[in-house]
Protein backbone atom coordinates (compact mmCIF):
# COMPACT_ATOMS: atom_id res chain seq x y z
CA UNK A 1 0.00 0.00 0.00
CA UNK A 2 2.83 2.36 0.89
CA UNK A 3 4.46 1.64 -2.46
CA UNK A 4 1.19 2.37 -4.32
CA UNK A 5 0.72 5.65 -2.43
CA UNK A 6 4.28 6.62 -3.29
CA UNK A 7 3.70 5.83 -6.97
CA UNK A 8 0.43 7.81 -7.01
CA UNK A 9 2.15 10.76 -5.35
CA UNK A 10 4.98 10.58 -7.86
CA UNK A 11 2.49 10.47 -10.75
CA UNK A 12 0.61 13.47 -9.36
CA UNK A 13 3.84 15.40 -8.96
CA UNK A 14 4.84 14.53 -12.53
CA UNK A 15 1.51 15.79 -13.88
CA UNK A 16 1.82 18.99 -11.85
CA UNK A 17 5.33 19.57 -13.15
CA UNK A 18 4.18 18.85 -16.70
CA UNK A 19 1.40 21.41 -16.30
CA UNK A 20 3.83 24.01 -15.01
CA UNK A 21 6.19 23.16 -17.84
CA UNK A 22 3.47 23.66 -20.46
CA UNK A 23 2.39 26.89 -18.78
CA UNK A 24 5.92 28.22 -18.76
CA UNK A 25 6.10 27.74 -22.52
CA UNK A 26 2.73 29.35 -23.14
CA UNK A 27 3.53 32.72 -21.59
CA UNK A 28 6.89 34.38 -21.24
CA UNK A 29 5.41 37.24 -19.24
CA UNK A 30 1.64 36.90 -18.98
CA UNK A 31 1.31 39.79 -16.59
CA UNK A 32 2.41 42.75 -18.67
CA UNK A 33 2.61 43.84 -22.28
CA UNK A 34 6.26 44.22 -23.27
CA UNK A 35 8.51 44.60 -26.25
CA UNK A 36 8.73 40.84 -26.78
CA UNK A 37 5.03 40.59 -27.65
CA UNK A 38 4.83 39.59 -31.34
CA UNK A 39 1.66 41.65 -31.71
CA UNK A 40 3.55 44.73 -30.60
CA UNK A 41 7.05 44.95 -32.00
CA UNK A 42 8.19 41.50 -33.01
CA UNK A 43 10.95 39.41 -31.51
CA UNK A 44 13.41 41.23 -29.28
CA UNK A 45 16.84 39.63 -28.98
CA UNK A 46 18.56 42.61 -27.40
CA UNK A 47 19.97 42.64 -23.88
CA UNK A 48 18.93 46.21 -23.27
CA UNK A 49 16.78 49.01 -24.64
CA UNK A 50 17.93 52.57 -25.05
CA UNK A 51 15.96 55.81 -25.33
CA UNK A 52 17.68 59.18 -25.24
CA UNK A 53 15.53 62.07 -24.10
CA UNK A 54 13.51 59.68 -21.91
CA UNK A 55 15.13 56.74 -20.15
CA UNK A 56 17.18 53.61 -20.54
CA UNK A 57 15.36 50.40 -19.72
CA UNK A 58 17.01 47.16 -18.70
CA UNK A 59 15.15 44.63 -20.86
CA UNK A 60 16.07 41.74 -18.55
CA UNK A 61 14.16 43.20 -15.59
CA UNK A 62 12.00 45.93 -17.22
CA UNK A 63 13.53 48.36 -14.68
CA UNK A 64 14.05 51.84 -16.09
CA UNK A 65 16.48 54.62 -15.25
CA UNK A 66 15.88 58.35 -15.68
CA UNK A 67 18.03 60.10 -18.26
CA UNK A 68 19.46 62.39 -15.57
CA UNK A 69 20.17 61.97 -11.88
CA UNK A 70 21.60 64.58 -9.54
CA UNK A 71 22.83 66.69 -12.46
CA UNK A 72 24.60 63.71 -14.05
CA UNK A 73 23.80 61.97 -17.35
CA UNK A 74 22.99 58.29 -17.75
CA UNK A 75 25.70 56.32 -19.54
CA UNK A 76 24.29 52.80 -19.62
CA UNK A 77 22.28 50.11 -17.86
CA UNK A 78 22.59 46.36 -17.36
CA UNK A 79 21.57 43.40 -15.28
CA UNK A 80 23.54 41.59 -12.59
CA UNK A 81 22.74 37.88 -12.73
CA UNK A 82 23.52 34.98 -10.43
CA UNK A 83 22.69 31.90 -12.45
CA UNK A 84 19.15 32.46 -13.76
CA UNK A 85 18.43 35.00 -11.00
CA UNK A 86 18.22 38.62 -12.14
CA UNK A 87 19.46 40.13 -8.88
CA UNK A 88 19.52 43.82 -9.74
CA UNK A 89 19.77 46.31 -12.59
CA UNK A 90 22.63 48.82 -12.56
CA UNK A 91 22.74 52.27 -14.12
CA UNK A 92 25.82 54.52 -14.27
CA UNK A 93 25.63 58.33 -14.21
CA UNK A 94 28.52 60.69 -14.93
CA UNK A 95 29.16 64.23 -16.13
CA UNK A 96 29.12 65.17 -19.79
CA UNK A 97 32.92 65.40 -19.99
CA UNK A 98 33.22 61.68 -19.26
CA UNK A 99 30.61 60.77 -21.87
CA UNK A 100 32.14 63.08 -24.46
CA UNK A 101 35.55 61.41 -23.97
CA UNK A 102 34.26 58.36 -25.87
CA UNK A 103 31.54 59.98 -28.01
CA UNK A 104 33.72 59.95 -31.14
CA UNK A 105 35.24 56.50 -30.51
CA UNK A 106 34.05 53.39 -32.38
CA UNK A 107 31.74 50.98 -30.60
CA UNK A 108 34.24 48.51 -29.14
CA UNK A 109 35.58 47.46 -25.76
CA UNK A 110 38.70 49.64 -25.99
CA UNK A 111 36.46 52.69 -25.45
CA UNK A 112 35.82 51.52 -21.88
CA UNK A 113 39.53 51.95 -21.05
CA UNK A 114 39.31 55.59 -22.16
CA UNK A 115 36.13 56.06 -20.13
CA UNK A 116 37.70 54.59 -16.99
CA UNK A 117 40.61 57.04 -17.27
CA UNK A 118 38.21 59.93 -17.82
CA UNK A 119 36.18 59.02 -14.73
CA UNK A 120 39.25 59.61 -12.54
CA UNK A 121 38.96 63.35 -13.16
CA UNK A 122 35.17 63.45 -12.86
CA UNK A 123 33.84 65.08 -9.72
CA UNK A 124 31.26 62.33 -9.18
CA UNK A 125 30.26 59.08 -10.87
CA UNK A 126 27.12 57.46 -9.49
CA UNK A 127 26.06 53.83 -9.72
CA UNK A 128 22.41 53.03 -8.96
CA UNK A 129 21.65 49.41 -8.14
CA UNK A 130 17.90 48.78 -8.38
CA UNK A 131 16.96 45.49 -6.77
CA UNK A 132 14.90 42.94 -8.68
CA UNK A 133 15.29 40.08 -6.19
CA UNK A 134 15.20 40.01 -2.39
CA UNK A 135 18.66 39.72 -0.81
CA UNK A 136 19.60 39.84 2.87
CA UNK A 137 21.80 42.64 4.23
CA UNK A 138 24.82 40.44 4.93
CA UNK A 139 24.72 38.66 1.56
CA UNK A 140 24.31 41.94 -0.28
CA UNK A 141 27.30 43.43 1.51
CA UNK A 142 29.40 40.30 0.97
CA UNK A 143 28.63 40.17 -2.75
CA UNK A 144 29.65 43.76 -3.47
CA UNK A 145 32.70 43.62 -1.18
CA UNK A 146 33.89 40.40 -2.86
CA UNK A 147 33.72 42.14 -6.25
CA UNK A 148 35.68 45.20 -5.05
CA UNK A 149 38.28 43.27 -3.02
CA UNK A 150 40.39 41.83 -5.91
CA UNK A 151 40.65 45.31 -7.42
CA UNK A 152 42.33 47.01 -4.45
CA UNK A 153 45.01 46.33 -1.85
CA UNK A 154 43.22 48.41 0.81
CA UNK A 155 41.38 45.64 2.65
CA UNK A 156 40.42 47.98 5.47
CA UNK A 157 38.50 50.19 3.05
CA UNK A 158 36.72 47.14 1.64
CA UNK A 159 35.63 46.13 5.15
CA UNK A 160 34.42 49.68 5.72
CA UNK A 161 32.36 49.56 2.50
CA UNK A 162 30.97 46.16 3.48
CA UNK A 163 29.82 47.47 6.87
CA UNK A 164 28.17 50.53 5.31
CA UNK A 165 26.17 48.39 2.91
CA UNK A 166 25.18 45.95 5.64
CA UNK A 167 24.06 48.73 7.99
CA UNK A 168 22.15 50.58 5.28
CA UNK A 169 20.28 47.51 4.04
CA UNK A 170 19.70 46.07 7.53
CA UNK A 171 17.93 49.29 8.53
CA UNK A 172 15.08 48.28 6.23
CA UNK A 173 15.35 44.54 6.85
CA UNK A 174 16.61 43.41 3.44
CA UNK A 175 17.28 44.63 -0.08
CA UNK A 176 13.81 43.89 -1.45
CA UNK A 177 12.65 44.42 -5.07
CA UNK A 178 12.46 48.16 -5.62
CA UNK A 179 15.25 48.99 -3.15
CA UNK A 180 17.83 51.39 -4.60
CA UNK A 181 21.47 51.28 -3.49
CA UNK A 182 23.45 54.31 -4.62
CA UNK A 183 27.24 54.49 -4.74
CA UNK A 184 28.77 57.91 -5.46
CA UNK A 185 32.40 57.60 -6.55
CA UNK A 186 34.00 61.00 -5.83
CA UNK A 187 37.15 62.71 -7.10
CA UNK A 188 38.62 62.38 -3.58
CA UNK A 189 38.57 58.59 -4.20
CA UNK A 190 35.85 57.90 -1.63
CA UNK A 191 32.63 55.97 -2.25
CA UNK A 192 29.51 57.36 -0.58
CA UNK A 193 26.78 54.83 0.14
CA UNK A 194 23.03 55.55 0.25
CA UNK A 195 20.06 53.19 0.52
CA UNK A 196 16.69 54.41 -0.77
CA UNK A 197 17.95 57.98 -0.69
CA UNK A 198 19.26 57.84 2.90
CA UNK A 199 22.99 58.49 3.25
CA UNK A 200 24.84 55.80 5.23
CA UNK A 201 28.47 56.95 5.05
CA UNK A 202 31.58 56.82 2.86
CA UNK A 203 34.48 54.39 2.37
CA UNK A 204 37.88 55.95 1.47
CA UNK A 205 40.08 55.10 -1.51
CA UNK A 206 37.65 52.87 -3.41
CA UNK A 207 36.33 55.11 -6.17
CA UNK A 208 38.45 53.63 -8.97
CA UNK A 209 38.12 49.95 -7.97
CA UNK A 210 34.37 50.35 -7.53
CA UNK A 211 34.03 51.74 -11.08
CA UNK A 212 36.13 48.83 -12.33
CA UNK A 213 33.67 46.36 -10.81
CA UNK A 214 31.33 47.28 -13.68
CA UNK A 215 33.67 48.65 -16.35
CA UNK A 216 36.75 46.43 -16.56
CA UNK A 217 36.91 43.29 -18.73
CA UNK A 218 35.86 41.07 -15.83
CA UNK A 219 33.02 43.35 -14.72
CA UNK A 220 29.97 41.76 -13.14
CA UNK A 221 27.53 42.78 -15.90
CA UNK A 222 28.56 42.26 -19.54
CA UNK A 223 25.19 43.67 -20.61
CA UNK A 224 26.02 46.91 -18.77
CA UNK A 225 29.32 47.34 -20.60
CA UNK A 226 27.64 46.70 -23.95
CA UNK A 227 24.97 49.26 -23.09
CA UNK A 228 27.57 51.93 -22.27
CA UNK A 229 29.37 51.30 -25.56
CA UNK A 230 26.14 51.41 -27.58
CA UNK A 231 24.80 54.50 -25.80
CA UNK A 232 27.96 56.62 -25.60
CA UNK A 233 30.28 55.64 -28.47
CA UNK A 234 30.06 56.77 -32.08
CA UNK A 235 27.44 59.43 -31.39
CA UNK A 236 29.48 62.65 -31.78
CA UNK A 237 29.69 62.47 -35.56
CA UNK A 238 26.04 61.59 -36.01
CA UNK A 239 24.44 63.93 -33.49
CA UNK A 240 23.64 66.56 -36.11
CA UNK A 241 22.04 64.15 -38.53
CA UNK A 242 20.11 62.49 -35.71
CA UNK A 243 18.63 65.84 -34.77
CA UNK A 244 17.59 66.65 -38.30
CA UNK A 245 16.00 63.27 -39.04
CA UNK A 246 14.10 62.83 -35.78
CA UNK A 247 10.50 63.62 -36.64
CA UNK A 248 8.98 66.44 -34.57
CA UNK A 249 12.03 66.56 -32.31
CA UNK A 250 11.48 68.89 -29.37
CA UNK A 251 14.82 70.65 -29.79
CA UNK A 252 18.12 70.28 -31.57
CA UNK A 253 20.05 69.83 -28.35
CA UNK A 254 17.78 67.12 -26.93
CA UNK A 255 16.76 64.86 -29.80
CA UNK A 256 14.93 61.61 -29.27
CA UNK A 257 17.59 59.20 -30.44
CA UNK A 258 17.16 55.45 -30.13
CA UNK A 259 19.96 52.91 -29.87
CA UNK A 260 19.37 49.23 -30.55
CA UNK A 261 16.85 47.61 -32.85
CA UNK A 262 13.40 46.66 -31.59
CA UNK A 263 11.00 47.54 -34.41
CA UNK A 264 11.73 44.61 -36.75
CA UNK A 265 8.37 44.68 -38.55
CA UNK A 266 5.09 46.52 -38.61
CA UNK A 267 2.53 46.40 -35.86
CA UNK A 268 -0.23 43.87 -36.28
CA UNK A 269 -3.78 44.06 -35.04
CA UNK A 270 -3.74 41.79 -31.97
CA UNK A 271 -6.00 38.77 -31.88
CA UNK A 272 -8.71 38.83 -29.25
CA UNK A 273 -8.37 36.18 -26.51
CA UNK A 274 -12.03 35.21 -27.07
CA UNK A 275 -14.66 35.11 -29.83
CA UNK A 276 -16.59 38.22 -30.84
CA UNK A 277 -19.80 36.94 -29.24
CA UNK A 278 -18.10 35.77 -26.02
CA UNK A 279 -18.77 38.97 -24.05
CA UNK A 280 -22.52 39.07 -24.71
CA UNK A 281 -24.87 40.27 -23.33
CA UNK A 282 -22.64 42.88 -21.64
CA UNK A 283 -20.83 43.82 -24.85
CA UNK A 284 -22.58 42.85 -28.07
CA UNK A 285 -20.84 41.17 -30.97
CA UNK A 286 -21.59 44.24 -33.12
CA UNK A 287 -19.87 46.56 -30.63
CA UNK A 288 -16.85 44.32 -30.15
CA UNK A 289 -16.33 43.83 -33.88
CA UNK A 290 -16.48 47.57 -34.53
CA UNK A 291 -14.24 48.31 -31.55
CA UNK A 292 -11.58 45.80 -32.56
CA UNK A 293 -11.71 45.75 -36.37
CA UNK A 294 -12.35 49.46 -36.89
CA UNK A 295 -11.02 51.52 -33.98
CA UNK A 296 -8.14 49.34 -32.74
CA UNK A 297 -7.13 48.67 -36.35
CA UNK A 298 -7.15 52.41 -37.11
CA UNK A 299 -4.62 53.08 -34.30
CA UNK A 300 -2.35 50.28 -35.57
CA UNK A 301 -2.50 51.65 -39.11
CA UNK A 302 -1.70 55.17 -37.90
CA UNK A 303 1.35 54.03 -35.93
CA UNK A 304 2.72 52.06 -38.86
CA UNK A 305 2.28 55.07 -41.15
CA UNK A 306 4.00 57.48 -38.73
CA UNK A 307 6.83 55.05 -37.99
CA UNK A 308 7.31 54.41 -41.71
CA UNK A 309 7.68 58.11 -42.41
CA UNK A 310 9.74 58.89 -39.31
CA UNK A 311 13.07 57.41 -40.34
CA UNK A 312 15.45 55.21 -38.37
CA UNK A 313 15.11 57.25 -35.17
CA UNK A 314 11.50 56.07 -34.70
CA UNK A 315 11.82 52.52 -36.02
CA UNK A 316 13.78 51.45 -32.95
CA UNK A 317 11.07 52.41 -30.46
CA UNK A 318 9.07 49.83 -28.52
CA UNK A 319 5.47 50.47 -27.50
CA UNK A 320 6.37 50.67 -23.85
CA UNK A 321 9.15 53.16 -24.54
CA UNK A 322 6.70 55.40 -26.38
CA UNK A 323 4.02 55.19 -23.69
CA UNK A 324 6.52 56.05 -20.93
CA UNK A 325 8.16 58.98 -22.73
CA UNK A 326 6.99 62.43 -21.65
CA UNK A 327 9.45 63.94 -24.12
CA UNK A 328 7.87 62.05 -27.02
CA UNK A 329 4.36 62.94 -25.87
CA UNK A 330 5.28 66.61 -26.17
CA UNK A 331 7.38 66.41 -29.34
CA UNK A 332 5.28 63.93 -31.34
CA UNK A 333 1.76 63.75 -29.83
CA UNK A 334 0.23 62.07 -32.90
CA UNK A 335 2.59 59.12 -32.63
CA UNK A 336 2.27 59.03 -28.85
CA UNK A 337 -1.54 59.02 -28.80
CA UNK A 338 -1.94 56.33 -31.46
CA UNK A 339 0.78 54.13 -29.97
CA UNK A 340 -0.67 54.52 -26.48
CA UNK A 341 -4.08 53.50 -27.81
CA UNK A 342 -2.50 50.36 -29.31
CA UNK A 343 -0.94 49.53 -25.93
CA UNK A 344 -4.12 50.38 -24.02
CA UNK A 345 -6.34 48.22 -26.20
CA UNK A 346 -4.10 45.17 -26.09
CA UNK A 347 -4.10 45.50 -22.29
CA UNK A 348 -7.87 46.11 -22.15
CA UNK A 349 -8.72 43.01 -24.21
CA UNK A 350 -6.91 40.91 -21.62
CA UNK A 351 -8.74 42.62 -18.75
CA UNK A 352 -11.94 40.83 -19.82
CA UNK A 353 -12.80 37.16 -19.86
CA UNK A 354 -15.22 35.37 -22.15
CA UNK A 355 -16.01 32.86 -19.40
CA UNK A 356 -15.73 32.95 -15.63
CA UNK A 357 -15.26 36.70 -15.46
CA UNK A 358 -16.69 39.18 -12.99
CA UNK A 359 -17.45 38.85 -9.30
CA UNK A 360 -14.83 39.67 -6.68
CA UNK A 361 -11.07 39.10 -6.77
CA UNK A 362 -9.27 36.58 -4.57
CA UNK A 363 -5.83 36.01 -3.11
CA UNK A 364 -3.17 38.71 -3.08
CA UNK A 365 -5.25 41.15 -5.12
CA UNK A 366 -8.23 40.91 -2.76
CA UNK A 367 -5.95 41.38 0.25
CA UNK A 368 -4.24 44.42 -1.29
CA UNK A 369 -7.58 45.98 -2.23
CA UNK A 370 -8.86 45.62 1.36
CA UNK A 371 -5.61 47.09 2.63
CA UNK A 372 -5.66 50.13 0.32
CA UNK A 373 -9.40 50.78 -0.10
CA UNK A 374 -11.01 49.16 2.94
CA UNK A 375 -13.14 46.81 0.85
CA UNK A 376 -13.76 45.69 -2.73
CA UNK A 377 -17.06 47.63 -2.74
CA UNK A 378 -15.13 50.82 -1.99
CA UNK A 379 -12.75 50.19 -4.88
CA UNK A 380 -15.60 49.42 -7.26
CA UNK A 381 -17.46 52.55 -6.20
CA UNK A 382 -14.36 54.71 -6.66
CA UNK A 383 -13.68 53.35 -10.16
CA UNK A 384 -17.34 53.76 -11.07
CA UNK A 385 -17.50 57.35 -9.80
CA UNK A 386 -14.25 58.27 -11.49
CA UNK A 387 -15.45 56.81 -14.80
CA UNK A 388 -18.88 58.44 -14.76
CA UNK A 389 -17.62 61.91 -13.82
CA UNK A 390 -14.79 61.92 -16.35
CA UNK A 391 -15.24 64.52 -19.08
CA UNK A 392 -15.04 63.21 -22.63
CA UNK A 393 -13.27 60.00 -23.69
CA UNK A 394 -10.50 58.22 -21.84
CA UNK A 395 -9.52 55.30 -19.64
CA UNK A 396 -10.10 54.38 -16.01
CA UNK A 397 -7.14 52.58 -14.46
CA UNK A 398 -6.38 50.58 -11.38
CA UNK A 399 -2.63 50.86 -10.99
CA UNK A 400 0.15 50.08 -8.53
CA UNK A 401 2.32 52.94 -7.30
CA UNK A 402 5.70 51.37 -6.49
CA UNK A 403 6.88 54.47 -4.60
CA UNK A 404 3.87 54.54 -2.29
CA UNK A 405 3.51 50.75 -2.45
CA UNK A 406 -0.26 50.93 -2.88
CA UNK A 407 -3.04 50.58 -5.43
CA UNK A 408 -4.41 53.79 -6.94
CA UNK A 409 -7.38 54.67 -9.18
CA UNK A 410 -7.15 57.24 -11.94
CA UNK A 411 -9.17 58.28 -14.99
CA UNK A 412 -7.05 59.70 -17.79
CA UNK A 413 -8.41 61.49 -20.83
CA UNK A 414 -7.63 60.58 -24.42
CA UNK A 415 -4.94 57.92 -24.73
CA UNK A 416 -3.72 58.46 -21.17
CA UNK A 417 -1.71 55.64 -19.61
CA UNK A 418 -0.39 55.60 -16.01
CA UNK A 419 3.00 54.23 -17.13
CA UNK A 420 4.01 57.78 -18.01
CA UNK A 421 3.68 58.65 -14.31
CA UNK A 422 5.52 55.55 -13.16
CA UNK A 423 2.29 53.75 -12.16
CA UNK A 424 2.04 50.10 -13.26
CA UNK A 425 -1.35 49.20 -14.83
CA UNK A 426 -3.28 46.45 -13.07
CA UNK A 427 -6.72 46.80 -14.68
CA UNK A 428 -8.30 49.10 -17.29
CA UNK A 429 -11.81 50.11 -18.39
CA UNK A 430 -12.15 51.72 -21.82
CA UNK A 431 -14.33 54.81 -21.43
CA UNK A 432 -14.26 55.87 -25.07
CA UNK A 433 -17.80 55.96 -26.50
CA UNK A 434 -17.02 53.36 -29.16
CA UNK A 435 -16.55 50.84 -26.33
CA UNK A 436 -20.12 51.09 -25.06
CA UNK A 437 -22.35 53.58 -26.93
CA UNK A 438 -24.02 51.11 -29.33
CA UNK A 439 -25.13 49.04 -26.34
CA UNK A 440 -25.71 51.63 -23.61
CA UNK A 441 -25.85 55.08 -25.27
CA UNK A 442 -24.85 57.51 -22.47
CA UNK A 443 -25.56 55.09 -19.59
CA UNK A 444 -21.96 54.63 -18.46
CA UNK A 445 -23.00 53.26 -15.07
CA UNK A 446 -24.77 50.23 -16.57
CA UNK A 447 -21.74 49.51 -18.78
CA UNK A 448 -19.37 49.66 -15.79
CA UNK A 449 -21.65 47.47 -13.65
CA UNK A 450 -21.75 44.87 -16.40
CA UNK A 451 -17.96 44.98 -16.66
CA UNK A 452 -17.53 44.26 -12.93
CA UNK A 453 -20.39 41.76 -12.67
CA UNK A 454 -19.66 39.58 -15.70
CA UNK A 455 -16.46 40.47 -17.56
CA UNK A 456 -13.50 41.55 -15.45
CA UNK A 457 -10.58 39.10 -15.59
CA UNK A 458 -9.30 39.08 -12.00
CA UNK A 459 -6.71 36.40 -12.75
CA UNK A 460 -5.01 38.70 -15.23
CA UNK A 461 -5.23 41.63 -12.81
CA UNK A 462 -3.63 39.54 -10.08
CA UNK A 463 -0.79 38.52 -12.40
CA UNK A 464 -0.19 42.21 -13.11
CA UNK A 465 -0.12 43.00 -9.39
CA UNK A 466 2.37 40.22 -8.67
CA UNK A 467 4.58 41.51 -11.45
CA UNK A 468 4.35 45.07 -10.11
CA UNK A 469 5.19 43.94 -6.56
CA UNK A 470 8.10 41.76 -7.68
CA UNK A 471 6.40 38.53 -6.66
CA UNK A 472 5.85 35.29 -8.58
CA UNK A 473 9.56 34.50 -8.95
CA UNK A 474 9.45 30.73 -9.47
CA UNK A 475 7.23 30.56 -12.62
CA UNK A 476 9.34 33.23 -14.32
CA UNK A 477 12.59 31.49 -13.43
CA UNK A 478 11.32 28.09 -14.58
CA UNK A 479 10.26 29.68 -17.84
CA UNK A 480 13.63 31.37 -18.31
CA UNK A 481 15.78 28.32 -17.74
CA UNK A 482 13.48 25.87 -19.51
CA UNK A 483 13.58 28.08 -22.61
CA UNK A 484 17.35 27.75 -22.66
CA UNK A 485 17.31 24.03 -23.31
CA UNK A 486 17.04 22.61 -19.78
CA UNK A 487 14.51 19.88 -19.00
CA UNK A 488 11.87 20.91 -16.49
CA UNK A 489 13.28 18.97 -13.52
CA UNK A 490 16.70 20.47 -14.18
CA UNK A 491 15.05 23.86 -14.50
CA UNK A 492 13.34 23.51 -11.13
CA UNK A 493 16.54 22.26 -9.51
CA UNK A 494 18.53 25.08 -11.09
CA UNK A 495 16.00 27.69 -9.96
CA UNK A 496 15.96 26.35 -6.41
CA UNK A 497 19.74 26.15 -6.24
CA UNK A 498 20.15 29.61 -7.68
CA UNK A 499 17.66 30.99 -5.17
CA UNK A 500 19.66 29.52 -2.27
CA UNK A 501 23.05 30.62 -3.54
CA UNK A 502 22.00 33.99 -4.99
CA UNK A 503 23.67 37.15 -3.77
Amino acid sequence: MAVKRTRRAAASLSMALLGLYCFSFSSSHPAMVDAADPNIVGKNNHKFWSLRGGALIDAATKIDFDDNHGGLSLCGVGVRKKGPIKVYSVGMYSDESAKSSIASLPKNKSALTTLRKSLKSSKTTSFLLKMNFKVGAEKMADAIAESVDPRTSDKGAVESLKKLIMDGVAAKGAATPGTILQFDCSSDASVKVSVDGKAVGSAPGLSEPFCDVFLDDNGVSPAFRESVIENCCGVASSSTSSSSTATHSSSSHNPIHIVGSLFYHKLKLPKLPYKYNALQPIISEKTLRAHHLKHNAKYVEAVNEIIGEGGASLKHLSMEQIVKSKALKESNPVLYNNAAQCWNHLFFWRCMSGSGGGGEPKGLLAKTIRQDFGSFDNLRKEMETSSIKAFGSGWTWLGYDKKQKKLVVSTMTGAGNPLIEGIIPILAIDMWEHAYYLDYQDNRKEYINGFFDRLVNWKYAQQNLKHAMGKGFVPETVHHVSHHGLPLVAALFSANLAKKTAV
